[in-house]
């Protein structure tokens, strides 16, 4: 069903991995940092807790996929 999709070309799917590979990346280490940066200038680790790192995360990963699309796509300016 997906690959009888004419919309979806291995360039497209391309764009998907590499946004994967890397979302999956920086999600780990702003996962990590976050809460010991928090706990270094004194605040509690706890606030830097799941729904703060998820909204970074997800604001991070969406401007991921704008960049490879762009860049590998040649879509934009």
């Amino acid at each position: 069903m997906l690959f009888q999709n004419p919309a979806v070309t291995p360039v497209v799917a391309l764009v998907v991995c590499c946004t994967l590979v890397v979302t999956v990346f920086t999600s780990k280490l702003v996962g990590c940092t976050l809460p010991l940066l928090a706990k270094k200038i004194g605040f509690d680790p706890a606030v830097m807790a799941s729904p703060f790192i998820t909204t970074i995360v997800d604001a991070i990963s969406l401007l991921i996929y704008f960049q490879f699309a762009s860049l590998i796509l040649h879509i934009g300016a």
